[in-house]
């Protein structure tokens, strides 16, 4: 259980490379246990994650950001994000990772919400969208319980070399995750 003191959020960087890989393995290895292979896993997914977020933030474009969480001064949980990145479904949250022991704290809705502020501000669509291994029914139904609706299935090409079915999730709408205060 987290203790009272806030969750803090941080634009995203190329100085925060250690903490997102760090951060994306521990995610992968609770989250998609027993959806991607245990031998991808335990593999070197750190080195493998090193190499994909030191190009993302090395790389990142004017249309892309994300955002650091932490907790007590420590890195828990990142989002990351490309704006309008489908014509139909609007902002791409292309990253939602969290530490498994601060999942249920509010600090995925904290990310997303952040995210579609951005989205609000800058986006040309007024949709988000992210991708779910149709395995991974806790995300799903975070993700449902926020607003978002399974829109599309198709088969994944996952990084560890199977074929797995995924649901796109999307909100039409900002409206679910935005404050109460702003308006649209």
């Amino acid at each position: 259980m987290l203790n009272q003191t806030p969750v803090t959020l941080h634009v995203l960087s190329v100085a925060d490379l250690e903490a997102v890989a760090d951060l994306h393995c521990a995610s992968w290895r609770r989250a998609y246990r027993g959806i991607l292979s245990d031998a991808y896993l335990d593999g070197d997914l750190l080195s493998d994650r090193r190499e994909v977020w030191h190009l993302k933030l090395a790389m990142i474009t004017d249309r892309q950001f994300g955002w650091l969480a932490k907790h007590d001064g420590e890195p828990v949980g990142f989002a990351f994000a490309s704006l309008d990145d489908d014509h139909t479904w609007g902002t791409l949250v292309d990253n939602l990772h969290l530490l498994p022991s601060h999942q249920g704290a509010g600090i995925g809705r904290a990310l997303l919400t952040a995210v579609a502020k951005v989205a609000h501000a800058r986006a040309t669509h007024p949709g988000l969208f992210l991708w779910c291994y149709e395995q991974n029914t806790q995300a799903g139904a975070f993700y449902e319980h926020l607003g978002a609706e399974a829109v599309e299935h198709i088969m994944y090409a996952a990084p560890d070399g199977n074929a797995l079915p995924e649901w796109r999730y999307a909100w039409r709408s900002l409206v679910p995750l935005l404050p109460a205060q702003e308006p649209i």
